[in-house]
């Protein structure tokens, strides 16, 4: 068992992760869930002593000193990205060449030799998310710390990953937005919360699966909130019985005392019971109610009329980049009322698809975030079009939906983490108010209290979408036809 006790505060003292301790077992595999900016990647970051942290005060205990985290992050490093595959997943150790064979022919058995002496720079984001779960496959460690370990990874690499992490007899924290991976896999919950406006940091650590978690949390959320209710609708009514009682004798006390002294001094002695009794009921202290986080609120302005349509085609004939031939035969007629999700194996071309043929669309939200915002401006100056006072405050106020404080308002995108970034990247097209919107990998990044709201917000969204997703959870929730990208061509998929 391994023990952990750990707590982060910002250089001026707030606290980042409030203190709190895990005891972790051999086969743990405990998911990490929070709304995003809330400390859980703050929180990874500390156990492998990151060097982001240094101007944090960070305080963190291990029961066993020597312990060796296998880390996957978010973002692969600018100067990885630079080495070949060969050379990042082999990390020096050649004596674990035959086992590198063996999980490339499981994971990336497309690739060539050739491909291995490629930079990671070159792959596909779901493909270097791969190179990473292999390079920590090769690794010798005693807990493994996955941030978002699912983002861009195709549909059988998913299911294939859920395997294996349920098959490790070594222990996981994983922090992730998808809902079927947490359903699947943990069997605890660590909620990340911030609290009071965003200024308390609450870890709860709850032994249980996600489905026990939620219903629970919500169960003794309700309760304490409605006894909460109760015990001050009580005390209101208390209260105002008094109120009627400290008038009444107050009343007798000043037409009754002169005429009869003897009434007087009882009357005296029972304002003095009164107000004794009024001293009894502010020593009453009611709980406050649980405080919990909003989920994120978003929502596309309604069309007017809306009439199916063609709105849009798909037409290539062949489909190249940078010299290699991905595949032929990509025709589609896309209409007003469509929701098409395409799905297809990473690195096979389905981003390369969607940037030719939409790209002169302004309504698109790529995969990197890089292409959708500029990473030297706040998220404020990112949406804004015009930039005069009525816009900047409609901006404002969707941020505000959105649970941005007005430091985050201000701060440049570079320095916030990726669910914000995907949810400014999101408020961007609502702001367009699109007949079309063009989506690539959505979802990642956000929590899963967040991304339900999400899918509400596709759902009710009167246009047209075209979207390249693996999140079993969102193709299920929103769109009308699946499409798997082929090197033939689409190929339909059967929609539940």
């Amino acid at each position: 068992m391994l023990n952990i006790t750990v707590g982060v505060k910002s250089p001026q003292g707030r606290e980042l992760v409030a203190p709190f301790s895990l005891s972790i077992n051999t086969k743990d595999k405990i998911a990490v869930i929070g709304e995003e900016g809330n400390g859980k990647s703050l929180f990874f970051k500390s156990l492998i002593h990151d060097s982001s942290l240094n101007d944090l005060v960070v305080d963190l205990t291990l029961s066993h000193t020597k312990t060796v985290f296998g880390y996957l992050s978010q973002d692969i490093s600018k100067e990885s990205l630079n080495i070949s595959a060969l050379d990042f997943m082999i990390e020096e150790d050649w004596d674990r060449y035959q086992y590198l064979n063996e999980n490339l022919e499981r994971i990336l058995p497309h690739l060539t030799d050739a491909d291995l002496d490629r930079p990671v720079s070159s792959f596909s984001g779901g493909e270097r998310v791969k190179l990473q779960i292999i390079r920590l496959m090769m690794q010798r460690v005693d807990c493994y710390v996955l941030d978002e370990p699912t983002n861009d990874l195709d549909l059988p690499t998913i299911i294939w990953f859920e395997d294996w992490l349920l098959a490790l007899d070594k222990p996981v924290l994983f922090i992730s937005h998808d809902v079927r991976l947490i359903s699947n896999v943990a069997n605890r919950i660590v909620h990340f919360e911030q609290t009071h406006r965003k200024t308390r940091s609450r870890i709860t650590v709850f032994e249980g699966d996600y489905a026990t978690y939620v219903a629970t949390r919500n169960s003794h959320i309700n309760q304490h909130n409605q006894n909460v209710d109760n015990l001050a609708n009580q005390k209101a009514k208390q209260m105002d019985r008094w109120r009627q009682l400290y008038s009444k004798v107050e009343h007798k006390l000043s037409t009754n005392t002169r005429q009869n002294p003897a009434k007087g001094r009882l009357l005296k002695k029972k304002m003095k019971a009164v107000k004794s009794m009024e001293k009894r009921f502010d020593r009453e202290v009611i709980d406050d109610k649980i405080d919990v986080e909003d989920a994120i609120s978003l929502r596309f302005e309604p069309n007017k009329g809306v009439h199916r349509k063609r709105v849009k085609t798909i037409d290539v004939d062949s489909l190249d980049i940078a010299g290699k031939h991905l595949g032929d035969n990509y025709f589609l007629d896309i209409y007003s009322t469509d929701k098409v999700a395409i799905i297809g194996r990473n690195g096979i071309g389905k981003s390369t698809l969607i940037n030719r043929v939409f790209a002169e669309h302004g309504a698109i939200m790529y995969q990197d975030y890089r292409r959708n915002l500029d990473y030297d401006a706040n998220p404020i100056d990112n949406c804004v079009r015009t930039g005069d006072r009525e816009e900047r405050g409609l901006i404002t106020n969707h941020l505000g939906s959105l649970k941005f404080t007005e430091t985050e308002m201000n701060t440049p995108m570079r320095y916030l983490s990726g669910g914000q970034k995907a949810k400014i990247s999101l408020l961007k097209l609502v702001l367009l108010k699109p007949d079309v919107i063009v989506l690539d990998e959505p979802s990642r990044n956000l929590s899963p209290l967040s991304v339900s709201e999400i899918y509400t917000m596709l759902q009710n969204y009167q246009g047209a979408i075209v979207c390249i997703t693996h999140d079993r959870s969102l193709i299920d929730a929103v769109f009308n036809q699946v499409l798997e990208f082929t090197e033939e061509g689409f190929k339909k998929m059967p929609v539940d």
